[in-house]
């Protein structure tokens, strides 16, 4: 752990402190300041290449998302860079703050930087026009702009419910700009003025209450259009609002300084904007996860950055080094793309765009390919391949948003009753799913809701267990002669499971947090053998079973304590079973940091993160059980 900054420690002092441990400690030879696009910055060279970049921030206390993100662009635009390795630090000490890698088989964060003597040969320098995309001063720019926007409407006092309503009505002023941008001739009703017109912020001060009603007109007539009821593969139409959801904003402040800052991008043409779509998906991102309330409000908690970045890792790291052509791959009928991702409760979609980010730097990284065109392929992808689906309407359109402002300007995020039950979640068609259940106190009970419980009986005729691919079977458990019976109440997490393997493709990966309960409760004992299989004693293997148990990693109480959840929680790591996949070592890990505590009911950022060490150690390859 790195000791306490005194209180007088400045900028400078850090600055001096991280030299001494870059010289001293670490052995880079060659030490100095820098402006990277006019922030200062140390940089460690060797070989005359640029390997350690260092930022200190401006406010000296734990690194926060924001900052996490400036440094990570500042290391992509060095020059005859990007910098190997970014170091976010307020002490300069060794183990503060926050390390990531530009490293070509990493571009992930690191638990340690290197020492200079790991550098025994010069690396390859990126190819022309290669080089990461990264825009520091867009990113600072957006960032503050989020940030005084957020701020600026939540001391104005509109009739909000806390700070996730204002996130959500937000939301809605976001996808009536991109409804604008798609539609440049629309008005709220005729002989009203063009809304590009009226969406301007002089218009909106000199006509005061009269601009608003026009705009929340304009609100009420864009949510009705047929291009917001989505559809899928099965043409199941699904509504984003309801009829009578609104914008709550009444001030016409609000709104003039809304229309002023989103006036200034283009929110749905990345072909126009180049990586701003990127940029703005991350600035927006950031605010979200600084400013979204885990208690209050809607009354959903977001799941930790680290642990979607670990899940996402461990997924992304397997799929390519199974088939390096997997998401790019097309069908030959169709000449669609066919990698799909998917989460059933998306929420805000964070797994979907921690996962696009992992799909845009594979693309990005091809070879042969013009710029346009990997824009393309991007698109294409983002848009066949990748499914949300939530309950909450509010969390439906901040998925859509985040998704959106990521490159992905028609996002399908459907809201449904049920994603247990929902028609629109095809079975067998998913390449990942990525998620975290919500989790129900005395589980999903027969009185209460039947028809959920028997569809979860599908699979089971006779008493018996047929294991078909696309089979639902754990409504049901086996009584002491192997007949399965009805459940009269079961965990919504083991139903999940069932049905997240219901629908991946053969071979498809499924990472889900889990209460620790069913991997080792006795009375779970069938679910991990419906899962595995019943193991033979006398050989060792792993006799039937849907899945092969790829890895399991312990999370500390704290991860979700914020969300009222007391239960203790892992993430459980599964491949379908494909005709001759056997069980083999289960990577297992324990962390018992992620990178932040909870005290007095707030999360306070510590950097202190296993999942870093753990991820590192599953990519090393299979090794004993693994304790971080």
């Amino acid at each position: 752990m790195a000791k306490k900054k005194s209180n007088s420690q400045t900028k400078q002092d850090v600055f001096a402190v991280a030299t001494e441990t870059l010289k001293t400690e670490l052995q880079y030879q060659h030490v100095g300041e820098q402006i990277i696009e006019g922030e200062l910055c140390l940089i460690a060279f060797h070989n005359k290449q640029p390997i350690v970049l260092v930022y200190v921030p401006e406010n000296l206390g734990p690194i926060t998302p924001a900052e996490e993100e400036m440094a990570i662009q500042l290391g992509a635009v060095v020059d005859d860079g990007p910098a190997d390795f970014v170091w976010a630090t307020s002490t300069g000490q060794l183990g503060d703050g926050y390390m990531y890698s530009w490293l070509p088989e990493k571009e992930c964060q690191v638990s340690a930087i290197p020492a200079a003597s790991e550098f025994i040969t010069e690396r390859t320098l990126p190819q022309k026009g290669a080089r990461p995309k990264a825009d520091p001063i867009r990113f600072k720019e957006l960032q503050h702009e989020f940030d005084d926007l957020h701020e600026k409407i939540y001391a104005s006092r509109e009739p909000v419910d806390g700070a996730n309503d204002l996130i959500a009505q937000i939301c809605k002023c976001i996808f009536l700009k991109m409804h604008l941008e798609r539609h440049p001739d629309f008005q709220s009703s005729p002989g009203d003025p063009l809304f590009t017109e009226i969406f301007q912020s002089d218009y909106i001060t000199k006509n005061g209450k009269k601009a608003v009603e026009q705009i929340k007109k304009a609100f009420d007539i864009a949510k009705s259009q047929p291009e917001y009821n989505l559809e899928n593969e099965q043409e199941h139409s699904f509504q984003i609002f309801d009829p009578d959801d609104y914008i709550k904003f009444n001030r016409p402040e609000t709104y003039a300084l809304i229309a002023d800052i989103l006036n200034k991008h283009g929110l749905t043409t990345p072909e126009d904007t180049g990586v701003e779509d990127d940029i703005l998906g991350r600035a927006f991102d950031v605010m979200l996860r600084a400013k979204f309330e885990s208690k209050g409000g809607m009354g959903i908690y977001l799941t930790p950055q680290q642990v979607r970045d670990a899940m996402v890792q461990m997924a992304f790291h397997d799929i390519l080094l199974e088939d390096r052509g997997a998401i790019t791959k097309r069908d030959p009928k169709t000449n669609i793309t066919t990698f799909k991702v998917c989460d059933p409760t998306c929420g805000s979609a964070g797994f979907l765009i921690t996962a696009m980010r992992e799909v845009r730097r594979h693309v990005d990284k091809l070879l042969g390919l013009s710029a346009k065109q990997r824009g393309e392929l991007l698109g294409e992808i983002f848009a066949n391949g990748f499914v949300g689906a939530d309950s909450s309407p509010n969390m439906v359109l901040m998925g859509r948003i985040n998704m959106a402002l990521h490159g992905d300007p028609k996002a399908r995020v459907f809201r449904v009753e049920n994603s247990l039950t929902s028609e629109v979640l095809t079975p067998e068609s998913f390449d990942l799913i990525l998620t975290n259940p919500p989790f129900k106190k005395g589980g999903i009970k027969e009185t209460e809701q039947p028809d959920v419980l028997a569809a979860y009986r599908s699979d089971i005729e006779d008493n018996s267990l047929q294991m078909k691919s696309d089979g639902l079977a754990l409504g049901a458990k086996p009584n002491s002669k192997e007949q399965w019976k009805p459940v009269r109440s079961v965990d919504p997490a083991v139903l999940f499971i069932d049905r997240c393997l219901q629908l991946l493709k053969p071979g498809g990966r499924l990472l889900i947090v889990v209460p620790d309960g069913i991997l080792c409760n006795s009375r779970d004992r069938y679910v991990r053998e419906y899962l595995m299989g019943k193991k033979d004693e006398a050989t060792g293997r792993f006799i039937g079973g849907k899945a092969i148990v790829k890895a399991v990693v312990s999370l500390p109480p704290v991860t979700f304590r914020l969300s009222g959840a007391g239960a203790k929680t892992s993430f459980l790591y599964l491949q379908k079973k494909r005709p001759g996949d056997e069980q083999s070592q289960v990577f297992m890990a324990v962390a018992n940091h992620v990178g932040f505590d909870v005290k007095q009911n707030k999360e306070i950022i510590t950097h202190d993160n296993d999942l870093t060490k753990i991820v590192e150690a599953y990519k090393a390859g299979p090794t004993e059980d693994t304790n971080a």
